[in-house]
């Protein structure tokens, strides 16, 4: 028997402009908006990646890039809330920063899911029997049983 999973960053992307919009608070130069991005690591490991110079004090996570600072921190309701500063900034480049950052997170995510799939995998009897990445950024995923 096998399995094909699909693993779809797209799909964890659900954060999109028009929501940005409905959360911006409008002061010249600061957007904040709310966002799902709540694992720290893979946030960090996001920020870095798109090459940020990233500090976590460990009740928020700040990056910095490019005359550009995002501060990422919990709201009152649980949220991660992110707060973006920066000379000259309007609500669109904001929106713009958020969501690659957003893309970046969620490509981290969907490599954290296969790394689990693939080890959960194993402890239950199944191998790996073959991984694509497709033209849409997922990657499809065949698990066959080992006996």
């Amino acid at each position: 028997m096998s399995v094909t999973l699909k693993l779809r960053s797209a799909a964890l992307a659900q954060l999109d402009a028009a929501t940005i919009a409905a959360h911006a608070h409008a002061q010249p130069g600061v957007v904040t908006v709310r966002t799902r991005m709540r694992h720290r690591d893979l946030l960090a490991r996001a920020l870095a990646g798109l090459r940020a110079q990233v500090t976590d004090d460990g009740t928020s996570v700040v990056a910095a890039w490019e005359g550009r600072r995002i501060t990422f921190g919990y709201g009152p309701e649980g949220v991660q809330v992110a707060h973006v500063d920066g000379p000259g900034l309007v609500p669109e480049e904001a929106s713009r920063l958020v969501l690659s950052v957003d893309e970046a997170y969620a490509a981290e995510v969907q490599r954290a899911v296969l790394a689990r799939l693939k080890d959960r995998a194993a402890q239950a009897g199944m191998r790996v029997e073959a991984e694509r990445v497709n033209a849409d950024q997922s990657i499809s995923v065949t698990l066959a049983a080992t006996s």
